[in-house]
Order: structure tokens, then C-alpha cells, then sequence
């Protein structure tokens, strides 16, 4: 006798097809058993009726009887040797695990600033000294003050975005903070924790009182 141990679900065989379930795939297993062709091709036309019944809307296809013939020899991994009325045409498809994407270990200094700003910075640090590159950096050193206002309720100063800089660049933005000009965004908003409602228990407890003196006399407490 054959315990729950020894029949779970994950020492089976796979399932060719699992929208049909686990009987479907044992009475394609069974068909396969039989010693008679004849016998075999009765059993699934059979099958094909009842596989058709359990899925209603692929009756909606023309071609569907053909579709449910090609589907119990998927089920069956092409190894059925029945007189098949449709040319069923073999089709495997092999799994293939793909690659690993692995994930980005390189850590971050300053996380409220977040990993963008750090792919802009190396690309400032690689430009030409110039207008363009101060622009650059300008907009770079805005979006670094207005970035901590917004998470850490603090407003930098530019020495301090220059020395920010020049730390996440490794040295190569070295750049004084009387140099820098950062436009605040007045639209950002400090993110602050959510209060809760402050709850009135005198009022209520009044109310309540006043109901139990509405009750009268013959009020009884269980």
C-alpha cells in the first residue's frame, strides 16, 4: 500500500499537458498499455471527447478535434500508436534555464541620493573641462540638495554637495562649493511620518453615560 510519502505530487512523472490534470495524463497511460492498435485508437477517440468536455471553449475553434488529438500525443510524448485521423506533427519543446543575471553588488555611499546619480557623476568625470561639464555638474549638485531635502528634511550646503562630489567621483570632481550654483525645487515635498487622529474618549464616554441614566430602573446588567 502506497503511503502519501511514497505518491506525492513531486516524485511523479511531469505532466505533459497540466491543464488537464494528473487523470488525464494516467488514462494516456493506460491507452499506451493496451495490446490492441484498434483497441487503442477506440480509447482515444474517446479521450478526445472527454478532454473536450473538459475544456468547453476550444470548441469554439474549427479545427478543434484535430488540436485535442495533437494534445493527448503531447501528453503522451509522441509514443502512441494509434491510426490517428489528423497528420499530428511532433513538436518538443526542451527546456533551457536561462543564464543567471546576477545582481549588482556595488554598494552605495550615499543612499538617498540613489545609484542614478552615481552613473551621472562618472559621466561628468569623464568630460572635458568646460561649460557644458559645469552645467553638468550644477545640475547634478541641484538634484543632490533637493533629493536630501526631500528624504532627510536637511538642507545642504554647497560645501557640502562639493565634498560629496568629490567623494563619489574618487577625487575626480574636485570642485570648490562657491563654484557650484543649485536651484532648490520649491515643489518638493518632506516626506513625514503619518500621524494618527487623536481620539476624544471623554466625549464618548459621556454619551454613554447619559445612555445608561436613559434606561431606567429596570434596567438590568448581565
Amino acid at each position: 500500500m502506497l503511503t502519501l510519502q511514497d505518491d506525492y505530487n513531486t516524485q511523479r512523472t511531469a505532466l505533459g499537458i497540466a491543464e488537464y490534470g494528473r487523470h488525464v495524463q494516467e488514462y494516456i497511460d493506460h491507452i499506451k498499455s493496451l495490446p490492441s492498435k484498434e483497441e487503442r485508437t477506440s480509447w482515444v477517440h474517446n479521450l478526445a471527447q472527454i478532454m473536450a468536455t473538459l475544456n468547453p471553449e476550444i470548441k469554439q475553434q474549427a479545427n478543434y478535434k484535430e488540436i485535442l488529438w495533437g494534445h493527448i500525443f503531447q501528453i503522451a510524448d509522441y509514443e502512441l500508436d494509434v491510426d490517428c485521423p489528423y497528420e499530428i506533427v511532433q513538436v518538443k519543446k526542451e527546456f533551457v534555464r536561462p543564464e543567471h543575471l546576477g545582481y549588482n553588488s556595488s554598494g552605495i555611499r550615499f543612499r538617498f541620493y540613489g545609484r542614478n546619480l552615481q552613473m551621472m557623476i562618472d559621466r561628468a568625470a569623464e568630460m572635458e573641462d568646460g561649460e557644458l561639464k559645469q552645467d553638468l555638474v550644477n545640475m547634478i549638485a541641484s538634484f543632490m540638495y533637493n533629493s536630501c531635502k526631500a528624504w532627510n528634511n536637511e538642507n545642504l550646503s554647497n560645501e557640502v554637495i562639493a565634498d560629496h562630489l568629490k567623494t563619489l567621483s574618487k577625487g575626480q570632481l574636485n570642485i570648490e562649493g562657491s563654484e557650484l550654483v543649485v536651484s532648490a525645487d520649491t515643489t518638493v515635498s518632506i516626506r513625514r511620518p503619518a500621524q494618527q487622529k487623536p481620539q476624544h474618549f471623554g466625549r464618548s464616554n459621556n454619551k454613554n453615560n447619559k445612555n445608561n441614566k436613559n434606561r431606567g430602573k429596570n434596567y438590568r446588567r448581565f
